[in-house]
């Protein structure tokens, strides 16, 4: 009898650790791909811009950072000061600087072409055990969920963010207006927070074998 107790609390305690694996929050598991894409060019060069850069999953903390910060890599060397794409956790932190001017007002740089926006896609994004479902968007300095913005347009930020087959994020480049704060194009900047909203996703096997021996000794505990 007292064996038998034994294996039932083991059996419990596995099936907690089990469903508490499943419950926990989660860091991106693998590398993350960054595209800077600008179909239309900038507003200095009508070039279409098209750059990749793959971050490694133990440098994610560090990400994609211009050059003045110690980035290399194309991306990095496109990129204004102190610009930088980074992730903490399952969120996705951007500092963008305005880089060009449009009707006097401050804008990033980057052209559109037609229906086909500039923007950032950011792929391979991946948390064990979770699907990513969704987003929410904050724009105030220092990456907070309150306080100062650079953003002036649009009103709403998560206007800016799209998610494709839950492991892509998009970026929208073009449609950014920054509030005019300091003297200067590119001391003006803006700070993004994209948090993942995910859910669990169980996997069956692990809790479906520890269900299946707890049922196998319940049933020997009542024979006996």
């Amino acid at each position: 009898m007292n064996k038998q107790r034994c294996r039932l609390g083991h059996f419990i305690a596995g099936l907690g650790l089990v469903m508490a694996s499943l419950s926990a929050t989660a860091d991106f598991s693998a590398d993350i791909t960054v595209k800077l894409l600008a179909p239309g060019g900038t507003t200095e060069d009508a070039t279409p811009v098209s750059l990749t850069q793959t971050v490694a999953v133990a440098d994610l903390a560090s990400g994609v950072l211009a050059g003045n910060l110690g980035g290399t890599g194309d991306i990095s060397g496109f990129m204004l000061d102190d610009e930088r794409v980074s992730f903490a956790g399952n969120t996705i932190l951007l500092r963008l600087a305005a880089g060009g001017e449009a009707g006097g007002q401050l804008t990033t740089g980057y052209l559109a072409d037609g229906l086909d926006p500039a923007r950032y896609e950011i792929s391979g994004l991946a948390v064990p055990g979770h699907l990513i479902t969704g987003y929410t968007v904050q724009a105030f300095d220092g990456f907070a969920n309150s306080g100062s913005s650079g953003l002036l347009a649009p009103v709403v930020p998560a206007a800016l963010v799209f998610l494709f087959n839950n492991d892509t994020i998009s970026f929208n480049l073009d449609s950014i207006v920054f509030v005019p704060r300091f003297a200067g194009q590119t001391e003006n900047y803006a700070e993004f927070r994209i948090d993942l909203l995910t859910t669990p996703v169980p996997e069956p096997q692990p809790a479906w074998l520890l269900l299946a021996g707890g049922a196998l000794l319940l049933l020997r505990r009542r024979a006996s």
